[in-house]
């Protein structure tokens, strides 16, 4: 028989499974405050973030205590959330202080908060107005980087046949992932770290969840066109700090452009860049070389300014 649960039931169950999981804080509109017990950190299950995807979402970084490009991450999941014709949960000055203050109330000095702005609870249709408003979500988790060998040995990555979201998709952080998902599966099941998408056209856009750019043999450092991607705070950022590579001398140019399947054959190099991974060296493309088919140099100067930035902050 299948027992029909009292609220008490429910209670219990959840304290008592106390879920060991690097889950430090979570903030929740629908609590109207802070929980630090990962047993609690649900979301009401007719939210339309759960069962349409309708909400957007942010992965941010904090070293040190200091959280890394917060206003353009912030800014960004404003831009998606006007993309969906989603009304903000609160102006962007109150969502910086929730974030700060969850980040605060985790005791974690570094980590990845999980940002969710949802179109709220309220039915299961498919209609964005069946629901109470915009909720808000904020959660403080352990931050995974790939290992030390990743950074040091480079990684392998192939080209994928998931087809790449259409413009106006790929330039919105919604929760409809499920080409991200399946690209993921894609390059697992292919025993490769990544593999990176291409348009209708044949042009470079990009991973999972990351962005992939490259450096050409004219020692250009060049980046996908914005129109299929989404615009990448750490690859924003990592261009802005490359300007002192390029006074250097150590990288010719810095730019945008279509990049071609036969570009990343003869790159000098090429970087997956991302909030979680940085500035991590691809050494293979569908088990062809990079350049040497070693770590390049320039990537490793890019990790570094990086760090540093972070760590400035």
């Amino acid at each position: 028989m299948i027992p029909i649960l009292t609220t008490q039931d429910l209670v219990n169950k959840l304290t008592q499974q106390s879920p060991q999981r690097p889950y430090f804080a979570m903030y929740s509109s629908i609590y109207g405050g802070i929980t630090l017990d990962p047993a609690w950190m649900l979301l009401p299950i007719d939210d339309h973030m759960v069962h349409r995807g309708d909400g957007v979402f942010e992965a941010i970084k904090f070293v040190g205590a200091k959280i890394y490009l917060l206003r353009p991450h912030l800014e960004r999941l404003l831009r998606s959330a006007l993309s969906l014709g989603l009304r903000p949960f609160a102006e962007i000055t109150k969502l910086e202080e929730i974030l700060q203050a969850t980040v605060s109330a985790s005791g974690q000095q570094s980590g990845l908060i999980r940002v969710f702005m949802s179109r709220g609870p309220g039915s299961f249709s498919v209609s964005p107005y069946d629901t109470i408003g915009t909720q808000f979500f904020v959660i403080v988790t352990a931050l995974t980087p790939p290992s030390a060998e990743k950074f040091a040995q480079g990684v392998s990555i192939g080209r994928s046949k998931i087809p790449v979201k259409s413009s106006w998709m790929a330039q919105v952080k919604s929760c409809n992932y499920l080409p991200n998902v399946m690209m993921k599966k894609e390059a697992v099941d292919r025993g490769l770290d990544f593999v990176v998408g291409f348009d209708e056209q044949g042009y470079l856009a990009e991973s999972a969840t990351e962005n992939i750019v490259i450096l050409t043999a004219e020692n250009k450092l060049v980046r996908p066109e914005f129109q299929n991607i989404l615009s990448g705070t750490t690859m924003i950022r990592s261009f802005e700090l490359a300007e002192s590579l390029l006074q250097q001398g150590i990288i010719a140019a810095i730019g945008s452009q279509n990049i071609s399947s036969v570009d990343i054959e003869n790159a000098k190099e090429i970087m997956m860049l991302g909030t979680t991974l940085d500035v991590l060296p691809v050494v293979t493309y569908e088990g062809k070389k990079t350049g040497n088919g070693k770590v390049g140099p320039v990537a490793q100067a890019l990790l570094r300014l990086l760090k540093k930035d972070q760590d400035q902050a």
